[in-house]
């Protein structure tokens, strides 16, 4: 069987991760009724094609319309730009995960360059792992309360947390998801 994909089944595949990407608990406290299903049709239709950049201030222009334009689709009371670029980093890197999407729109060139989605759980985890280097970070609030300046500080924190692991900032969410920064190293 071929390993590439036709153009009917990518958009269907980028519809099922547009729509799993953000679930109940990925919204809980974000927005009124519609939050989800607005944010998953933005999802479902977003041209990936558009993050195909060969630079990391390129990339971060078209993330940073990506997050307007989400936060535009969200309805009134859930249009924060915290939950937005939340969102839509975590289907991105969710497209990412998906050999053929990846493949098809080359995503893994962009991997450098993409963002942990950040929460709660991303800031305990940084804070516990990068003490040091959280120590001018201001205290975590809410996502829907998120800047664009205070989510950068956040990132760049990842970032170099990321590094000392050998890895991108992306796939930090798999530690911190699964716990494994609290784990005590065995002996």
């Amino acid at each position: 069987m071929d390993a590439k994909m036709n153009k009917k089944m990518l958009g269907l595949l980028q519809s099922w991760i547009g729509r799993t990407a953000v679930g109940p608990s990925t919204a809980r406290g974000m927005g009124p009724a519609g939050t989800i299903g607005s944010a998953r049709q933005f999802l479902q239709t977003f041209d990936l094609r558009a993050l195909k950049v060969g630079t990391a201030s390129a990339y971060r222009r078209r993330l940073d319309a990506a997050t307007d334009a989400l936060v535009a689709a969200l309805p009134a009371g859930g249009n924060h730009w915290g939950s937005a670029r939340k969102f839509f980093n975590i289907f991105v890197r969710n497209c990412s995960y998906n050999r053929f999407l990846c493949e098809a729109h080359r995503l893994d060139r962009m991997e450098p360059w993409m963002e942990i989605p950040l929460d709660s759980h991303v800031a305990k985890g940084l804070r516990t792992v990068a003490a040091s280097d959280c120590a001018d970070l201001p205290r975590w609030t809410t996502v829907i309360g998120l800047t664009p300046d205070v989510s950068d500080q956040w990132q760049a924190v990842a970032r170099s947390f990321a590094e000392q692991e050998g890895i991108h900032r992306v796939h930090l969410d798999v530690i911190f998801w699964n716990g494994a920064h609290m784990q005590k190293p065995s002996v």
